[in-house]
């Protein structure tokens, strides 16, 4: 931790960056006063935000176009275009692939003309999205901040803040023994936290513990204001009703932790973070024998396909040792890495 020494014996501690990067998968997180506030994920199959490319238009619709790309992958255009289908054209990403119950929203692309942007690799653009915290790095995991996540629900005291992805948004519960009132102000900060800490946008809606008094409805909203200002991204809301629902509404360019944890399931890691997870533990494992990466069958068959042959051979050239993928269907939790003894 990065000390500034200010005025008498006062010490003040400056925020950090820490970097958690893997085969496939990039993480970093702020860190204020020894705490994660805010959590960062890029995934190298995504195209990323502002990422540039070229494709062909592969079926217009009434109001833009599907454009495939070389590699593959099937993007929106949401503005009318006049080329024919089958026609070349160049893009940047301007929202990338978001994984919702039970969906994937296509990565949304604007057209640009040939030429007139650089094309920046996914680690450049990886390093100007850290750029804008302005602060120094250091090395340290960030699983920890997972474990809210993981288990959809925050408690502080007697207070308890369940949450659950929906196509809708994101959808808190707030529950607690006491005062109505005295419960959702420990809610309304926590929720803050959350939102920040996760980069959540799109819909939010948070069902408080109901509270006659408008007054205090609108206390309670104003302390959720006060809790976010520390969180740089803008965002709208609605009033507190009678009923105890908030709704808030943040703009969505990029998936948020929980849609890169859970993809398209609601409250179970996808195969996809499953792999990443097992990759990241290769490349992190010590010992000078081969791995054995033991997975459900659906991950060990992603695993082993050609699109992740890089990311294996990455993990391979991390740990210094040769691996090996074992499927199982009794696998536990998203599966295990064994070290040989050589």
């Amino acid at each position: 931790m990065k000390r500034a020494v200010c005025c008498g014996h006062r010490v003040i501690r400056l925020p950090e960056i820490w970097h958690d990067d893997a085969p496939g998968e990039r993480r970093a997180a702020l860190v204020e006063n020894g705490n994660i506030v805010e959590i960062h994920i890029q995934r190298d199959a995504l195209w990323a935000l502002g990422e540039t490319g070229t494709g062909r238009i592969d079926r217009k619709t009434p109001s833009g176009a599907y454009v495939v790309t070389d590699d593959g992958h099937e993007l929106l255009l949401r503005s009318k275009i006049g080329d024919p289908e089958g026609a070349r054209v160049t893009f940047e990403v301007t929202r990338e692939a978001i994984a919702e119950p039970g969906r994937i929203k296509p990565t949304e692309i604007a057209l640009r003309d040939s030429g007139a942007l650089p094309s920046l690799p996914k680690d450049a653009l990886w390093d100007a999205r850290l750029m804008a915290f302005e602060q120094p790095v250091i090395s340290a995991s960030i699983a920890d901040g997972f474990d809210i996540a993981l288990s959809g629900q925050s408690q502080l005291g007697s207070v308890i803040l369940s949450f659950q992805r929906t196509k809708a948004g994101l959808v808190f519960d707030v529950d607690g023994i006491g005062s109505a009132f005295d419960i959702n102000q420990v809610a309304a900060t926590e929720v803050a936290r959350l939102l920040r800490l996760y980069q959540v946008g799109a819909m939010v809606m948070i069902d408080f513990v109901s509270m006659e008094a408008k007054a205090q409805r609108t206390q309670i909203a104003e302390i959720f204001d006060t809790a976010s200002r520390s969180d740089a991204r803008p965002f709208e809301r609605t009033a507190i009703n009678g009923y105890g629902l908030m709704q808030v509404v943040r703009a969505r360019p990029r998936p948020s932790v929980l849609d890169h944890l859970f993809g398209t399931r609601i409250a179970a890691l996808s195969d996809e973070t499953q792999a990443y997870w097992l990759l990241r533990a290769v490349a992190q494992s010590s010992g000078f024998g081969a791995r054995t990466v033991t997975a459900r069958p659906d991950v060990a068959a992603l695993l082993e396909t050609q699109k992740w042959a890089g990311w294996r051979a990455e993990a391979m050239r991390a740990a210094g040792a040769d691996m090996r993928v074992v499927a199982d269907e009794k696998a536990a939790g998203y599966g295990h890495v064994h070290v040989a003894q050589s």
